[in-house]
């Protein structure tokens, strides 16, 4: 998937409860889920060969995806996501 162009060109548009992926640990698997309406602009093709990025630098490198909602629905889902702070609070991470 190439996304080109200030419009975002060729970029696959996902609802709130579209699937990103399946996470497989040990026997139980997950699915991953995008939460929010929007544009998928890029996915993270690393985690593919570096699984493990998810638990060492989920923040950074470690990332899934990366989408753009709607500028017309980003006022209204802007409050759904943590800041960075609250984000590793809530990973147990200092």
């Amino acid at each position: 998937m190439k996304v080109t162009g200030k419009r975002k060109r060729n970029a696959q548009h996902l609802q709130e409860n579209s699937a990103l992926c399946k996470v497989c640990v040990n026997d139980k698997s997950f699915i991953v889920r995008c939460c929010v309406k929007g544009s998928l602009l890029e996915i993270n093709e690393r985690l593919i060969k570096q699984p493990d990025l998810l638990n060492t630098a989920a923040d950074r490198e470690g990332y899934i995806a990366v989408f753009q909602p709607k500028p017309a629905d980003w006022l209204k889902i802007k409050d759904k996501f943590l800041s960075y702070e609250d984000y590793k609070n809530l990973r147990g991470v200092c």
